[in-house]
């Protein structure tokens, strides 16, 4: 069995989820500052299930910022990660040389990033911009002020973009542009070949993972994402969690958990 999971929002969280919890654990320090946290319970749920399945981290995070999060600190290590949104597979913490090459020949379906920065260039004065950010030569991203920015004076540049193979999601305050084939689920298939597994879950909770929930045969989305709003709680291979946070995530665990026993 292999658990495919994002990591934002459906297994760490950050400052805001707290409220006035100081029982979660620090995970994340990013200039000087605890960022994220990760419940106890959510720490050994990953721990059972890690006895008998594999559990792969599978984030839109870059390597740089996956690495910091610090699961070792708490006896969690991962044996495959996958990053930069199906970007990446780590393994024992290496990139998969592989994968790479079958990664840069699906980029080559879609115009090379330095086209995409030189049209985005037409659109960084747009009142509401904060910053405008390259991830590892592989796709980008925006993130800006939600009270300010005007959306519909970016949509030229979302067609345009898409004309040249490149995909467009709005996810919280950032707004990520990526080549078509720079999907989750292009890694989750490559892994579940190698590692020759059907009886696969996943576990997401924003419209970044859709593709990933997709493929695998048994997937949760975490009530409190904005995914939750999106889906048919009637699909076969799609649950919605009833509780949000630290508690949804639990709950989604404890069910792969007995599904593991049965």
């Amino acid at each position: 069995m292999i658990v495919f999971s994002d990591l934002d929002r459906s297994i760490i969280y950050s400052k805001r989820f707290l409220k006035d919890d100081t029982t979660k654990l620090e995970i994340e320090i990013y200039n000087g500052e605890n960022i994220s946290y990760i419940s106890k319970e959510t720490v050994e749920l990953i721990k059972k299930i890690k006895q008998n399945s594999y559990f792969i981290p599978t984030t839109t995070r870059t390597i740089e910022q996956f690495k910091r999060i610090s699961f070792s600190k708490y006896g969690l290590d991962f044996k495959y990660a996958v990053t930069s949104n199906g970007g990446n597979i780590l393994v024992n913490g290496e990139v998969d040389k592989e994968y790479k090459l079958l990664i840069k020949e699906k980029l080559k379906l879609s115009s090379h990033i330095k086209d995409i920065i030189k049209l985005l260039e037409n659109y960084k004065s747009i009142k509401g911009i904060k910053k405008i950010r390259k991830a590892e030569e592989l796709f980008l991203y925006i993130v800006i002020d939600r009270d300010t920015f005007d959306f519909k004076l970016l949509q030229p540049f979302i067609d345009e973009i898409k004309k040249l193979n490149w995909d467009t999601y709005i996810n919280g305050t950032k707004i990520y542009f990526l080549p078509a084939e720079l999907k989750k689920s292009t890694a989750v298939k490559y892994l579940c070949n190698k590692l020759q597994h059907k009886d696969t879950f996943a576990i997401g909770d924003s419209i970044m993972d859709k593709d990933m929930l997709d493929v695998c045969k048994n997937s949760y989305v975490l009530k409190h994402g904005e995914l939750s709003n999106l889906i048919d709680n009637n699909c076969d291979n799609l649950s919605i969690s009833t509780r949000q946070s630290f508690n949804g995530t639990e709950e989604i665990l404890n069910k792969i958990i007995l599904c593991q026993t049965k």
